[in-house]
């Protein structure tokens, strides 16, 4: 199947369960309603997925790997979650997952993700890859009202031109937008300077704000940029800002040096405030 017009992911495969699994040509993702129904399919909400058809039995343990470790009651892994933990009440991951650990009460692991974690509190929703996610409750007892995440991203420059950094460092793959919510931001960037017959040098820049997701998954930034460490003093003159990666995505993009390889770290701590309704 091709990418429709303004999408940068596209349905995989269906699952037996009926879920339908997206990917963004390399990895797979979550789609969010939008993106779920643009594809003719229906998006559940009570459980954040996309559906292609309902599924008739419950299926507690469909799949799963003997590695899991599980502790608490009403506790679910589903299909290919595999070398996770998962302690406490009526959690639950989505399937595809490696490395993960889910602790509290009633959080949820998004399908596709490695390597990430969910470590406290309750109602909290997991994304992203290598997320890690403090559950704040839920309003009205929904996933992902309330949470406090942080997540890793980096990249390399050898230009001037504007680079989006990647979660992970892993190719195409950035921060997830959520529909009806304000996202606080802070975002700790750091650039050095790896060229050859380099001494180093090395920039730091803060990037603080907030972003609001519109239904529609349009987004409206208030952000500003401090030079933690000056170029005067480093010797180099970089930038960086939150903004839009693809129409379901964000991300720190970051502008270098012409003439220079820059290595890239950012540090993104997010603070979400979700709402039951539409903007």
């Amino acid at each position: 199947m091709n990418f429709k017009r303004g999408f940068n992911i596209k349905p995989k495969e269906i699952t037996g369960i009926g879920e339908v699994i997206f990917t963004d040509g390399t990895n797979d993702v979550v789609p969010n309603q939008l993106s779920c129904e643009a594809y003719g399919y229906t998006y559940n909400a009570d459980t954040g997925t996309c559906v292609a058809f309902e599924y008739s039995t419950q299926v507690q343990e469909f799949f799963n790997n003997a590695s899991n470790q599980r502790s608490g009651s009403n506790n679910t892994t589903e299909r290919a979650t595999n070398n996770t933990l998962i302690n406490g009440t009526e959690n639950l991951t989505k399937g595809n997952n490696n490395n993960c650990l889910v602790n509290g009460r009633k959080q949820e692991l998004g399908n596709g993700l490695n390597n990430s974690a969910i470590i406290a509190g309750s109602f909290g929703q997991a994304l992203n890859q290598g997320e890690v996610v403090l559950g704040g409750g839920g309003f009205g007892q929904t996933l992902g009202m309330a949470q406090t995440s942080f997540i890793q991203q980096s990249g390399t420059t050898t230009d001037s031109t504007e680079t989006l950094l990647t979660t992970q460092n892993l190719n195409s793959t950035h921060i997830l937008k959520v529909a009806n919510a304000v996202i606080g931001f802070e975002a700790n960037v750091i650039g050095v300077d790896i060229s050859t017959g380099s001494t180093f040098d090395y920039g730091y820049v803060q990037i603080t704000g907030a972003v609001k997701f519109y239904n529609s998954l349009e987004s409206a930034y208030n952000q500003t940029t401090t030079h933690i460490v000056t170029s005067g003093h480093s010797g180099m003159n970089i930038s960086a800002q939150m903004r839009d990666a693809e129409a379901i995505s964000f991300t720190v993009a970051v502008t270098g040096i012409e003439d220079k390889t820059i290595q890239w770290t950012a540090d993104v701590k997010l603070w979400q405030n979700k709402t039951l309704k539409s903007f």
